[in-house]
């Protein structure tokens, strides 16, 4: 694919060129309009698409020399965020094997930084992808700052809620892992001759990495940060909902089965118990009455010792009167 659509600014100077899908997306979202079949015309002084035009000179290291893309390596954690989490990675996209900036965490907030040499009084790109999944909090957001000589003097561009006046994507592709967006962030150099770029994310986590040219991501579905958030919610309700349903089937059963277990142990229990109360009257009567005969007859020979052991009555006759007289 050839660069053969002229660029130009409002005064209709030219200030590039760029693919013809490029300045359809241009067109297509109100930032350029179509001058031509081949220029278009930018809608913003400041913005330059890929390049500003080198009148003096036709190659191509020149023309590319206003584009500033992320490299993972240029940028390092602030200094001046405590609370940061970073980590440089290899990842691979798109088959292809790239050097990734890993920021944020949840609850905190995470800003790396790079300074970079400019010349003045020139129009700048700075180019990026970034990725992220889906937060459902609104305290969520990440956001680009471009600083001249002194913190103050400079652009932001929030990159999140494109619904609430945000930094509009030139990419927005929906991943199987989350939110893929390309990033072409114009400014001019003004009077200086260098400028700090801060990435920060707050409450989430995201990964840089180097844009490739747009024919790279055709692959992947379009779809806008709004929409892809409102089916983030669906399905993260969904699968909430599904959570719940199968917790609830499963305490059911447990309750159920819970139940036939009481109920069996009950009515094991119960039958010990009926057969205690009911046990059959004869057994106990037969034991009883064995009780009483023994008793008896212990007695019995009792009675019968006692009268041995007692002394003889003496049996002698009584004498006569007359012998007694005598």
């Amino acid at each position: 694919m050839t660069k053969n659509i002229i660029v130009t600014d409002l005064n209709g100077n030219i200030t590039g060129t760029t693919y013809p899908k490029r300045a359809r997306g241009l067109i297509k979202s109100g930032r350029a309009i179509e001058k031509d079949e081949h220029t278009i015309q930018l809608v913003s002084s400041v913005y330059t698409d890929a390049f500003s035009y080198d009148k003096s000179s036709d190659k191509e290291e020149t023309r590319m020399a206003n584009i500033i893309d992320f490299k993972a390596r240029g940028f390092k954690l602030s200094p001046e965020c405590e609370s940061n989490r970073g980590t440089r990675l290899i990842v691979t996209e798109n088959d292809e094997n790239v050097e990734c900036f890993e920021i944020g965490e949840d609850g905190m907030t995470t800003e790396i930084t790079r300074k970079v040499d400019l010349q003045k009084d020139q129009d700048y790109v700075f180019r990026f992808t970034i990725k992220s999944r889906f937060v459902k909090g609104e305290s969520a957001q990440s956001m680009v700052n471009i600083y001249f000589d002194e913190k103050g003097d400079g652009y932001t561009y929030p990159l999140d809620r494109a619904d609430k006046n945000r930094f509009k994507p030139i990419i927005c592709k929906k991943t199987d892992d989350g939110l893929l967006r390309v990033f072409e962030l114009p400014f001019n150099s003004g009077d200086s001759e260098n400028c700090t770029i801060d990435i920060s994310v707050n409450d989430m986590t995201a990964w840089l990495y180097p844009a490739k040219e747009e024919a790279a991501y055709d692959a992947l579905a379009d779809i806008d940060y709004d929409q892809w958030r409102q089916d983030e919610i669906h399905r993260v309700a969904k699968y909430i909902s599904d959570i719940s349903g199968s917790i609830g089937e499963t305490l059911g059963e447990t309750l159920n089965g819970f139940g036939e277990f009481v109920g069996k142990a009950g009515d094991k229990i119960s039958k010990a118990v009926s057969d205690v109360i009911n046990r059959p009257a004869s057994a106990g009567g037969a034991e009883t009455e064995g009780a009483e005969t023994e008793q008896a007859e212990t007695a019995a020979a009792d009675e019968a010792a006692q009268a041995q052991a007692a002394p003889a009555a003496d049996t002698t006759p009584e004498a006569p009167a007359e012998d007694k007289a005598e």
